[in-house]
């Protein structure tokens, strides 16, 4: 029964660590994308103010 107990928390553990990674990734990739986005942005409003 221990055994038992002790595969299902393993299990649940695996399940719970599959689904919160990817999750994890695309938060920070989002992240990573909004900062980039924002650099973009103002690097493109110099050049307009150079022309």
């Amino acid at each position: 029964m221990r055994a038992l107990k002790t595969v299902a928390v393993a299990l649940g553990i695996t399940l719970g660590a599959l689904i919160v990674i990817p999750l994890i990734v695309l938060a920070g990739l989002f992240v990573w994308l909004k900062l980039t986005e924002e650099a973009d942005e103002e690097s493109l409003e110099l050049d307009r103010e150079d022309a």
